[in-house]
Parts: structure tokens; sequence; C-alpha cells
């Protein structure tokens, strides 16, 4: 029997999931896209809050997870763990804000990265829906705020126009047309 006196376990700190200015070396930048969907905003909504767009057709070893949060939700809700990981690659962090139909927010933890921790760190993906010009269109705009190596930033602009150009059209495929607009 071991008579090790028992240790007392600290609490779980609550601090933010990144630090609140980028490090020397780095800038804070802040890509925005902005989309206008020929689909109602309810089912763009639905679209952008269902796992299985960002979990289906995944290639391996790419893996896009989901974890519960206190209230044992998962998928789209606030608390709920996420990761998106993959060679060059790990953006782990937590679902924040969510209002329904309008906003959500999913911030990055400190260590995410794309290509490498040394380059781009980001650190929250933001997404607002409105209704568009026409009646049953959506605008959709995009935030994605990242740790940009300063002399590196010109690459990641580019990398996430190449990448995030093909988002909408994505959305509007897999939502299926409604005749009655």
């Amino acid at each position: 029997m071991d008579n090790t006196p028992a240790r007392k376990a600290a609490p779980i700190m609550s601090v933010a999931p990144f630090p609140p200015a980028p490090p020397a070396g780095f800038v804070r930048h802040e890509y925005q896209r902005r989309w206008e969907i020929g689909r109602a905003r309810s089912a763009v909504w639905q679209w952008l809050c269902d796992p299985s767009t960002f979990t289906d057709g995944q290639i391996p070893p790419f893996r896009v997870e989901f974890l519960t949060n206190a209230a044992g939700e998962t998928g789209f809700a606030e608390g709920v763990y996420n990761a998106h990981v993959g060679p060059f690659m790990s953006f782990s962090g937590v679902l924040g804000e969510i209002e329904p139909e309008r906003y959500r927010d999913l911030q990055y933890f400190y260590g995410s990265y794309a290509i490498s921790h040394a380059l781009f760190r980001p650190t929250r993906l933001q997404f607002w829906l409105e209704d568009g010009n026409a009646r049953g269109t959506t605008m959709m705009q995009l935030q994605l705020t990242a740790d940009v190596r300063r002399r590196a930033e010109r690459v990641w602009v580019k990398s996430m126009d190449l990448f995030w150009r093909r988002f909408g059209r994505w959305c509007e495929r897999d939502i299926p047309n409604s005749w009655l607009r």
C-alpha cells in the first residue's frame, strides 16, 4: 500500500484560447470573403451547421472531429470541441457564440497551425448570414483571423483566396434548389 499523501488537484483554468496580440514577427490578419448563395438563409444555415458538410467525403489522413460539450451536445453547439487535422495542418478549437441563422464563431486554440506553426496560426473562424438582395438568397460572410508571419502575409492571402473561393459554390451545389423562389 502506498503511503504517498494525496495531492490537491488544481482547478481547470479559464483562459482565452489564443493570446490577445500576435507574437513578435507576426501580424494579426483578418481574411474576409462574401458569397451570395441562391438559397434561403435557413437552408444555408442548416448546411453550414451540419457536421456531415465537413466530415463526409474526407480524404484520409485529413479528419474533422467534434467532441461533446459540457451539456453532452455535439456537432455545432456552443462549447463543442472541434479539430480539423491532417498533414501540415492542425486547427483545434471550441465553438463559441452561435446565433441561429445569423452567426457562428469557432475559436482556435493556441498551437493551431497551417503549414507550420512558424508561419500561419489561425485564431478564429466566424460566419455571418443575412438575407440577400433577391428573394430566397443569402449573403454569407466569412472572417478567418490568423497570426501570420509578417513576411508570409501575401502567401497567406493567396492561399486563402484559392481555398475559400469554391466554398460558396459548394454550399449552393449541396443544397437542393427550390423552384418556388
